[in-house]
């Protein structure tokens, strides 16, 4: 088993949705599990704006989680 670091979770779940239509049945499933997690502890607000929020160098998740 691996684990992610709480710090590695959004920017792997932008790189995944970047590349979303190319990606194998295998990595979506991936893809979809750090959807779910991330709407799980983030605002939609927070969600629509985490590209932004990436490169602003902000942790979203730095508190709830």
């Amino acid at each position: 088993m691996v684990e992610i670091q709480k710090s590695e979770i959004v920017p792997l779940y932008l790189c995944l949705k970047n590349l979303e239509r190319e990606l194998d049945p295998r990595l979506l499933t991936v893809l979809d599990r750090l959807e779910k997690f991330l709407y799980q502890h983030l605002s939609v607000e927070e969600i629509e704006n985490l590209p932004e929020l990436y490169r602003c160098n902000v942790d979203v998740l730095d508190e709830k989680v």
